[in-house]
């Protein structure tokens, strides 16, 4: 249970600001200006990822790994360097913002047709190896960057459109339990033990996917068999969201099959692979080491928040993570930056990289977790650290 003495904690601290650097990157002004066209409009360069990506592909030879350099190198050097961003859009923006969003399944269905149709023409992976290398990479990538951010984004939308084309996107990396075990698992559970996207203190990132894949599934069947029971209706039954939901991966590789034959299969089964990876690893960055009592209410300080405006721009502000577990269908240009929350020190593309090199993600998240411990736990949460030994452990 919370203390008065917890609660007093958080004011001060939110009164205060989470931290030095964190107050000190507030007081930058903002690249854009609230309603501007440009603070509007940044939101299509994910899109226009996705059209670049698409045309790397025609091209062939090494410009996808041209589009990787842009995405993930330079990006990342440029979150960086762009410094903090917290703007929201007012309700103006909702119509080029919804549009945009939809935009993303006809792109992101091009990309794939194309991919099916450079396997096609290169059936042999090991007579193509870099070309097949560069064109799975870009395309893993960006269905995870785009069909998976997007596809979240829609999955807390009301109304049968948005979950439709959520449950399409989502399609492209094989995730169809997420509708289900996102919704009613990670975002009751978060910050506990069985939460499946929650990892643990000590958790590698190999443990922690291998992990999340089969216990997100897992926990999904759960949560529809239960459901399914209370209307008296068997798991098998048509009615099982879950059957419902493995039609759009299906359907991507049968298409895939008939259009590209054997390779055009492969193409979009590994890349599908690589892109859920990609998923899995923002997933290992958002709540790394967080610790929550089971039924309490969520807070802000149960996320790991970065405001760097590259990073939450082809995000489309997922890094604002606080606020989007505090305020779940809230839509995403009107995510605050809160500054009570736990800050990472760096953008989301900066820390997906850092995680993949343990010894330097450990030394990075044991310094945050012991602040963590004594500047933002409850007492209750102190003791289930000291409880598990997890202790200055990352």
């Amino acid at each position: 249970m919370t203390t008065d003495t917890d609660s007093a904690r958080r004011l001060a601290r939110a009164d205060a600001g989470a931290s030095a650097p964190h107050a000190k990157d507030a007081a930058k002004p903002s690249l854009f200006r609230r309603d501007s066209l440009l603070a509007t409009w940044r939101y299509m360069s994910a899109n226009v990822l996705l059209a670049l990506g698409a045309g790397s592909l025609v091209v062939g030879g090494y410009a996808p790994f041209l589009v990787i350099a842009v995405a993930m190198a330079v990006a990342s050097f440029a979150d960086e360097a762009s410094g903090d961003d917290r703007i929201t859009l007012s309700d103006r923006a909702r119509a080029f913002c919804n549009f945009n969003l939809y935009l993303s399944l006809p792109l992101i269905s091009l990309l794939a047709i194309l991919l099916v149709r450079f396997a096609a023409e290169r059936p042999n992976p090991l007579e193509w190896p870099l070309e097949w290398i560069g064109a799975l990479w870009v395309t893993g990538y960006l269905f995870a960057l785009v069909g998976a951010t997007v596809g979240h984004e829609l999955t807390h939308r009301p109304g049968t459109l948005a979950k439709l084309v959520a449950q399409i996107l989502l399609g492209f990396t094989g995730n169809s339990s997420f509708a289900i075990y996102h919704v009613y698992v990670h975002h009751r559970q978060v910050g506990t033990f069985d939460d499946a996207s929650t990892a643990r203190r000590g958790e590698r990132l190999r443990t922690f996917v291998a992990r999340a894949l089969v216990q997100q599934f897992a926990q999904a069947a759960q949560v529809e068999a239960a459901r399914l029971r209370r209307k008296g209706l068997t798991v098998w039954s048509w009615h099982n969201r879950l059957i419902q939901a493995h039609l759009a991966p299906l359907s991507i590789l049968v298409l895939a099959l008939i259009l590209g034959g054997p390779a055009g299969l492969l193409a979009i089964f590994l890349a599908g692979l690589l892109g859920r990876l990609f998923h899995e690893l923002i997933n290992y960055v958002q709540h790394f080491g967080l610790v929550r009592v089971e039924n309490t209410p969520i807070r802000p300080h149960h996320s790991w928040d970065s405001y760097r405006t590259i990073s939450n721009i082809l995000h489309y502000n997922l890094p604002r993570h606080s606020d989007h577990h505090m305020f779940a269908t809230k839509p995403f240009w009107q995510l605050d930056a809160p500054d009570n929350a736990p800050m990472l020190p760096y953008g989301y593309q900066t820390m997906a990289f850092i995680a993949l090199t343990p010894p330097l993600w450990r030394r990075i998240m044991r310094e945050l977790l012991v602040d963590w411990d004594k500047n933002f736990a409850s007492d209750a949460e102190r003791e289930i650290v000291r409880a598990r030994g997890w202790e200055g452990l990352a």
